[in-house]
Formats: structure tokens, sequence, C-alpha cells
């Protein structure tokens, strides 16, 4: 009789520069992995901090996802998979239309690919905390500006500032304000924030895909 393949697994761990013991918490996820019967196929760890846009050993991790090589990804706590709730909610939502679980062994959060009670309101909760934390951002940069004006102060972004954060565009695009909105409140052109956008997507091709739909909108 054909033994039962064991389901693949990565572990990803993100090792914070405050972090004191990275070592203990990837002997962690090792022992997390054994007690579920897990073959672990990939072992990713890279330093960044928890704002950085650039984090390539994510993306290792998804494009092993999408080439349909895992079966669950184990993190140790639920912050390791995101830069935000928003970022965190997408990252997830990438996982499970691949097929692939999601386990955060710190808080006990497991996310399945097929439909569950349990799952399904996982995600509503994070989705409903994205969508204040984009609320929050938006109120607060328009306050912000509001009050820039009413001091006089010339609003547009300076020559050499920084291009605007992806997860920002990302947060006002999803609540749907417009290109021309979003420029405003970030105070950068319109041209920036796409391209802000847009750095921020995966280089796969739904980023291809992405990258025609936001050139063609006029909003």
């Amino acid at each position: 009789m054909r033994a039962r393949r064991r389901p693949r697994a990565a572990l990803y761990h993100r090792v914070s520069t405050r972090e004191q013991n990275p070592r203990l918490a990837r002997a962690e996820l090792r022992a997390a992995a054994a007690a579920r019967g897990l073959r672990v196929v990939l072992d990713v760890e890279e330093t960044a901090s928890g704002r950085g846009s650039i984090r390539p050993g994510l993306e290792r991790v998804m494009d092993a996802a999408q080439r349909g090589a895992l079966d669950v990804v184990l993190v140790q706590r639920i912050d390791r998979w995101g830069r935000s709730t928003l970022d965190l909610l997408t990252n997830i939502r990438r996982l499970r239309s691949a097929g692939v679980a999601f386990v955060a062994i710190a808080q006990g959060l497991e996310v399945r690919p097929e439909p569950d009670a349990v799952s399904e309101l996982t995600l509503t909760i994070l989705a409903a905390a994205a969508e204040f934390e984009c609320a929050v951002i938006v109120e607060r940069t328009l306050e912000g500006l509001a009050a820039a004006k009413r001091a006089g102060t010339r609003l547009g972004r300076p020559l050499g500032k920084k291009a605007p954060a992806p997860e920002r565009v990302a947060a006002l695009r999803a609540l749907g304000r417009s290109w021309p909105v979003i420029a405003r409140s970030l105070r950068c052109t319109i041209g920036s924030a796409r391209r802000a956008l847009l750095r921020g997507l995966p280089k796969t091709g739904a980023r291809r895909t992405r990258l025609r739909s936001v050139g063609s909108r006029a909003r």
C-alpha cells in the first residue's frame, strides 16, 4: 500500500533588529512542523524591519506557493507575515488562492485554503481591521493636510523627498479613492503614486496584469 504523502511546509521567519533569540524562534517553527507531521521543503529567514517594502524572502515563499510546491506556510507570529493588517490580509489571500494553508503558531491561528467557518471568520475580522486601519490612515493624512493648509504651508512633494509608501497608496485605493485624491493626500504626483503601488506588487503575472490595469485607469 502506498504511503500517504506528508504535507509540504515552508517556514518563514523574519528577524527584527530587536529580536533577542532568533534561533529559539526557528526551533519553535521546526518543532511545530514536526508535531503536525509536515515535511519542511523551504526554510526562509530574513532580516527586515516591519515597515520595509522589500522582502525577498517572503516573495520566495509566495513563488513556491504559486508553483504548487507547498501545502502550508508556518510563521511564529501573525505580524511576521505582513507590515500592516492590509498587507497581512493580502498575503494570506495570496496563499489561499494558491491552495496553501497559513499557520501562526504563537496565536494558534490557521487559515485553510478550503472554506471553513473558522478560516472565514478569521479573514472577515482581518478585513474589518484592515478597512479600519485604512480609514485611520486617510483621516490622519487629511487632517495633516488641512492643518498644513491653515498654517500656509505650500503643499506638494519637495525635490528629493521619498516616494509614497506602497502600503499607503494601496490603503487609499482599497477605500476607493481616485488617483488625484491619493496624489493630493500623499503630496505627490499621480505618476509617483502609481509607481509606488506597482513597486509593492509581487513580480508575477498578476503584477503584469495589474500594470496594464493601473496604467489604463483615468481616475
